[in-house]
């Protein structure tokens, strides 16, 4: 089946990681991929940059528009050049009014077959734009070749809490160091082995937060992947107290190496998110912003603190969870996986949707 793909291809983003993830994908399952990058970012695997000088030579069966809401855009062009085109996007808040695009979004979105959110919030707030287009709930996926379960110490003397990636507002570092700091304070003997790990990309924590509170490390630093690998293999239970979430590559990724993850329930990681091998975080919806309509999860601090206090006194229990994630994840998660629920939801568009599916299954046969 020929494909084209607008995303842009960066290893230092979610939509760019996932445009990689994708279209690593599509190429594993045999199609003939075709790339229009909205931004590129080295390195590429060898695959994919090999395709970045490939005419784009329509008529395609397929198109995958997969970026932000505020770009997301049925062109004319590609409209033309493409039997089916799929919109395929994320949006971490209970409604587009804060978007400074939204005024433009339902003619851009009017052209689409269908348009994939990643989750029940993500489509609930696309859906007063999309008209008659079919909105699909699909998460994006990810990698797990480079996720293998690690071997960690669960009951030495140390105990390693962490958060990776952005951490921006909208991860809510400051739950996790308020809950941290108070858990320090209340029990400062018991609770003395425990360390709190903030990995970021972007300012806005100060390390004179590492004087103030005991035993918390702030990683202000862009890290190869070895590195990366090597922190999780170091951490216990990755922390995620975000106000919103399109997927959290992060927590998918620490489930993978065997550790555990305590998430917020909401949004993305709902997707995934079982009590089973993670802990679920209690959250109240709060306006965002100055739009009333707008709401995201705000994360219970002191549900926080009872959780980190259960995982680090109940050290077997997150361990089999950890294991049990390891298992689970790789095969629930994985862009190969994703693609074929993305395809077996697209059979479900009227008219042309079977004729999609067809054809993916015969690319995948042959």
């Amino acid at each position: 089946m020929r494909i084209l793909i607008k995303a842009p291809f960066s290893p230092y983003s979610g939509y760019g990681s996932d445009g990689i993830g994708m279209a690593m994908a599509l190429l594993a399952k045999g199609h003939d991929l075709y790339l229009q990058p909205t931004h590129v970012d080295p390195p590429l695997p060898k695959e994919l940059a090999a395709l970045l000088v490939k005419r784009l030579d329509p008529p395609f069966d397929l198109a995958i528009n997969h970026v932000d809401p505020g770009q997301l855009d049925c062109s004319a062009g590609m409209r033309e050049a493409s039997d089916f085109v799929v919109g395929w996007t994320m949006w971490e808040y209970t409604t587009l009014d804060n978007h400074p695009q939204r005024k433009t979004m339902r003619k851009r979105y009017r052209d689409f077959d269908a348009v994939v959110g990643y989750d029940d919030v993500s489509v609930g707030a696309l859906k007063p734009y999309l008209g008659d287009v079919p909105g699909i709930v699909q998460q994006g996926g990810y990698e797990p070749g480079e996720w293998r379960e690690m071997e960690r110490d669960w009951f030495s003397d140390r105990f390693g809490f962490c958060m990776q990636g952005a951490l921006h507002d909208r991860k809510d570092p400051f739950v996790a160091i308020e809950a941290f700091r108070e858990l320090k304070l209340d029990a400062p003997e018991e609770f003395d082995g425990a360390e709190l790990h903030l990995k970021t990309v972007v300012p806005g924590l100060h390390p004179l937060m590492e004087q103030w509170t005991p035993k918390l490390r702030i990683h202000y630093d862009t890290w190869p992947l070895d590195v990366l690998q090597a922190f999780y293999s170091k951490q216990h239970v990755l922390l995620a107290p975000s106000r919103g979430e399109g997927k959290n590559l992060p927590a998918l990724q620490m489930l993978s190496s065997g550790g555990t993850v305590i998430a917020t329930n909401w949004g993305g990681h709902q997707q995934w998110l079982s009590s089973e091998y993670a802990y679920p975080l209690n959250y109240e919806l709060r306006q965002e912003g100055k739009w009333p309509n707008c709401l995201s999860a705000r994360a219970s601090k002191d549900h926080l603190k009872e959780l980190m206090w259960h995982v680090y006194t109940h050290r077997d229990e997150a361990k089999r969870k950890g294991e049990l994630a390891a298992q689970t994840i790789p095969g629930m998660c994985s862009w190969d996986s994703v693609i074929d629920r993305l395809f077996l939801k697209l059979r479900q568009v009227p008219k042309t949707g079977e004729r999609l599916y067809q054809l993916s299954q015969m690319t995948r046969a042959a």
